[in-house]
């Protein structure tokens, strides 16, 4: 059993460290992006719409995140 620490009002001494570290988004590799252009039937357009502004997000980065998943998925499937 190990031995019982014993607690004692004496003062404590600490130090603040500033937080200096790049956030996680930051560490994050960014790919370079690339414009294209698609044509969506309007429909699909208006689900993204309705969907993005539930969350308060931008519908066209929304599908662009979708085709993301999508393609990450499909390129971890190809290398098994």
């Amino acid at each position: 059993m190990s031995k019982r620490i014993k607690y004692t009002d004496e003062p404590m001494e600490f130090m603040i460290v500033v937080d200096d570290l790049p956030t996680p988004e930051q560490l994050r590799r960014r790919l370079r992006k690339v414009r294209v252009t698609v044509e969506v039937d309007a429909p699909t357009v208006a689900v993204f719409r309705r969907k993005a502004g539930r969350g308060n997000a931008a519908y066209r980065r929304m599908m662009g995140r979708l085709l993301d998943a999508y393609a990450a998925r499909e390129s971890s499937a190809r290398g098994r």
